[in-house]
């Protein structure tokens, strides 16, 4: 049986909070009112096949930077938080909370550019942490049909990667629609999570 040290089981664990983090980050985005390409009004709320519910609320001031910030909710109990900024260059992620924990990246990572996306598009982001590097990598890679118990929905289909600078990886797909956000979204060991509801 292989040991993992604890620095080793501590990078992991940062990894796969900022892939679950990021991977809901990307259902939300630029703020505006109406909901407009990259939804993200407070009090919007997204419910997934998963069980998980996200809420935005805000803005929040975090580390002198104000934030909107998405809350995760597993039956009814918040797991995590993430914060966000938004502008007219996109959407950035400034860093999430988990387990009383607050993890804020020194350089902000980039979840979208600004909009609207097209097929082919692609951009990348690296932040520096104490013990390792974060680069988050994404493509557009087409538009295709979904359909969820939300509805019917032409999406893109972007094509996340999140690599440590200790060699560790993950790989998603995301449906995103414009107005609405992530339909849908497959994780690295193929399991597939639907939108089933959406308050806005």
């Amino acid at each position: 049986m292989s040991r993992t040290s604890a620095p080793d089981r501590a990078r992991s664990a940062a990894l796969g909070l900022l892939s679950v983090a990021l991977l809901v980050v990307l259902s939300v985005g630029l703020a505006a009112d109406p909901p407009g390409y990259f939804p993200a009004r407070a009090g919007m709320s997204w419910t997934y096949s998963s069980g998980e519910t996200q809420q935005l609320a805000g803005p929040r001031q975090v580390d002198g930077h104000q934030v909107m910030v998405l809350t995760h909710y597993f039956n009814g109990v918040p797991i995590s938080e993430d914060y966000l900024q938004f502008g007219p260059d996109g959407v950035k992620t400034l860093g999430s909370a988990a387990g009383g924990k607050v993890t804020l990246y020194p350089t902000p990572l980039t979840v979208y550019p600004a909009g609207p996306l097209q097929p082919g598009a692609q951009w990348q982001s690296t932040t520096k942490l104490p013990s390792f590097d974060i680069t988050l990598s994404s493509e557009v890679l087409g538009v295709r049909g979904v359909k969820t118990q939300a509805g019917r929905f032409n999406a893109l289909q972007i094509r996340q990667r999140t690599l440590t600078s200790n060699g560790a990886k993950t790989v998603m797909d995301l449906f995103f629609v414009p107005s609405v956000g992530i339909v849908r979204f497959v994780t690295q060991d193929g399991t597939t999570i639907d939108l089933i509801d959406k308050n806005f």
